[in-house]
């Protein structure tokens, strides 16, 4: 009995020294809940204004950084146009850097790297002397702060005597120290708010970019990463129709901001400045690196993500044949120098242009402006920027215009003579000046008759020729139907081209002007660019259809290699108009083409008899002055094969000596087909 109340008695003790723990504990657990519940009590009463303001003040801000450009290459896949990765430091300005701060942090950086001061302007030193030595700055205006305060003088008015009252003196004060802080200094001042401005991306060396990775932390708004250039791997070759970007400093150019800020721009981004690049921005832009940086309530950076790595553009894939373009380069320097050699002295450019005239791929644009002292200078963008008289070129499209009028039909013969008109006026064909002879349409552009387009042309005034005739007085609607005949096949029309600053050419009005009009059927009043001339040529070429002048091809996604990506998008020139003209008419022409060049009476013979495959086309020569001086400009189109054309061009010799002797501007393209079809140099 005893013995059972003692292990009660024992029980009970571990009872109640169990339940004192577990009071205990539970004690502890409700005092703390009692803690966590004011505490939360507090912040949420006492403190959550407080902490909402802090909310507010710190922002998060949505940055795009600039990102390698798409490539450019050539319809072989060969790299035109790249991008060449180089180190760069930038400087990102917080919200509410001030210039204390931004001066500060110049000073130390200028300690790590050596930097070019000869952006400096006189203007950048007087400021910067100002703010180094504001107290002195201030002792000398006395006088015209209390003007400025009295709002006697504007803070313009202010700032600039202050800037008068800086001498010399003070400004050779600035030590090669001074200045190397303020080539710093200007360039982070032009920086916008958390937008990356480019520091230094030239000649960083290795331990300058390792320095400064090394100490960014005490370099706010300072970063080390990688810039790029565009590297031109065919050096100056199409280097004016490719265009240029604008540099990090440039940012947006002036003659352009407007157009980009318009498109959601940024002025500090890099763009397109002219002809491809500029054509293709969108294309070639890439996608931004999207950054966001954290800012506390001093605007400070405090924090920064990457939310989108971003890409480089995609690729843009030219009609550009490259290999060729270098040849066509070469040949027409060597056929200039040729020409010059021979009399063609006063030449002042020379441009080509080659295509395939059946889609309306440029394959090749060659051009070059000559100084006086044979000096040759690129000029690829004449050949599509700059219009000329281009003479008997275009006489198959005058026989066209005849043929749609209905007043010559296919093997329609005509006298060739010398024709007089009242008043005096004689006009004449070159090959015959004096003698009469009856030629059909073919024989009239194998020999470049001038006669039978002038009776063409009366005929579409609805004149017949007869000796002594007056010219008639009103051929406004003469002149609208030659013209239309013209522009049919291209000339004196936009060939569409996708590049900016392509021009119509100089088209005069006729109405009451009929010598003008006369002269319009031989190449003589209009001016037409060489592309004009190369699309007007492939027209005839491929049968009758005008089709589309292009120079891209293809739009290829980006990769994160060298590799060529896939097709997103294919650029074909599209059919712009066919000629009013039969099968017939159209082969007609052909014929006359082919005559003037493999007929031994061709104009064209001389150069074009001997090519790898028969070729056919048209000469031209253009009487014109040159600073009061009679030259003539000398012009060539043509196509190869004869029978199935793959190939077409056009040659432009601008202020050639005067006939004769004749010059071989024609070698040119001889040396061009016999190239493109696998016969070495002849």
């Amino acid at each position: 009995m005893l013995k059972r109340l003692k292990e009660r008695t024992n029980d009970e003790k571990i009872r109640n020294q169990m339940n004192k723990r577990i009071n205990f504990i539970f004690g502890v657990i409700i005092f703390a809940f009692v803690a966590i519940v004011l505490r939360l009590g507090y912040l949420q009463i006492a403190q959550g204004s407080h902490y909402h303001q802090m909310i507010r003040e710190s922002e998060n801000v949505t940055v795009n950084e600039s990102v390698p450009r798409g490539r450019i290459l050539d319809r072989n896949g060969r790299v035109i146009v790249d991008n060449a990765s180089k180190k760069a430091i930038t400087y990102t300005r917080g919200k509410k850097t001030d210039q204390e701060e931004i001066l500060d942090t110049a000073k130390k950086l200028a300690k790590l790297i050596d930097m070019n001061t000869e952006k400096i302007t006189e203007r950048d030193k007087k400021d910067f002397w100002i703010t180094l030595y504001p107290d002195k700055a201030q002792k000398r205006m006395k006088k015209e702060l209390e003007l400025y305060k009295n709002g006697d003088i504007s803070q313009e008015d202010y700032d600039q005597q202050l800037r008068d009252k800086i001498g010399e003196k003070d400004l050779d004060s600035l030590s090669d120290k001074d200045l190397k802080v303020l080539a710093i200094y200007r360039e982070m001042m032009q920086g916008s708010t958390l937008s990356p401005r480019t520091i230094k991306n030239d000649d960083v060396t290795d331990k300058e970019f390792a320095t400064v990775s090394q100490q960014l932390s005490d370099l706010p708004g300072v970063n080390t990463t990688m810039d790029w250039d565009r590297k031109y791997p065919y050096g100056d070759s199409l280097r004016g129709i490719l265009g240029s970007v604008s540099t990090p400093e440039e940012g947006l150019p002036k003659e352009l901001t407007n157009y980009y800020l318009s498109k959601g721009y940024s002025r500090n981004d890099r763009v397109g400045k002219g002809y491809l690049e500029f054509q293709y921005e969108s294309i070639l832009r890439g996608k931004k690196k999207e950054m966001r940086y954290t800012t506390d309530k001093s605007g400070g950076i405090i924090d920064s993500e990457v939310i989108n790595e971003g890409s480089r553009g995609d690729d843009l894939i030219l009609t550009i044949d490259m290999e060729l373009q270098k040849k066509a380069e070469e040949y027409l320097e060597k056929h200039i120098n040729s020409l010059r050699s021979q009399g063609a002295v006063n030449m002042d450019s020379a441009l080509l242009v080659i295509q395939d005239p059946n889609n309306g791929d440029i394959l090749a644009m060659a051009g070059r402006q000559i100084d006086t002292d044979g000096t040759l200078t690129d000029f690829d963008i004449g050949t599509f920027t700059t219009q000329y008289a281009v003479g008997s070129s275009v006489k198959g499209a005058t026989l066209l215009a005849g043929y749609q009028n209905n007043v010559i039909k296919p093997g329609e013969q005509m006298v060739d003579e010398p024709l007089t008109f009242q008043g005096g006026l004689t006009k004449r064909s070159y090959f015959n000046k004096s003698g009469s002879r009856y030629i059909d349409d073919t024989e009239a552009l194998m020999h470049s008759s001038n006669v039978f387009m002038f009776k063409t042309a009366l005929k579409i005034a609805g004149i017949e020729y007869y000796q002594g005739m007056p010219l008639p007085d009103d051929i406004t609607e003469a002149g609208k139907k030659l013209r239309k005949g013209l522009n049919q096949v291209g000339l004196g029309v936009k060939t569409g081209i996708d590049l900016p600053n392509e021009v119509t050419g100089q088209i005069e009005p006729l109405n009451d002007n009929p010598g003008n009009y006369l002269d319009l059927a031989i190449g003589q009043y209009d001016t037409y660019t060489p592309l004009q001339l190369s699309q007007y040529v492939s027209t005839i070429a491929n049968d009758g259809d005008r089709v589309q002048s292009h120079i891209a091809k293809e739009i290829r996604k980006a990769t994160n290699d060298d590799s060529i990506g896939p097709v997103k998008h294919k650029i074909t020139g599209k059919v712009l108009n066919h000629v009013n003209n039969t099968p017939d008419q159209v082969a007609q022409i052909q014929k006359g083409f082919d005559k003037a060049f493999n007929k031994p009476e061709g104009t064209g013979y001389k150069s074009f008899k001997n090519t790898v495959v028969r070729s056919a086309g048209k000469t031209g020569t253009a009487e014109v002055f040159q600073n009061g001086e009679p030259r003539v400009n000398s012009t060539y189109v043509g196509y190869a094969p004869a029978d199935d054309p793959k190939l077409a061009f056009s040659i432009v010799y601008t202020n050639q000596p005067v006939p004769e002797p004749w010059l071989p501007g024609g070698d040119l393209g001889r040396d061009i087909i016999n190239y493109y079809f696998g016969k070495k140099d002849s």
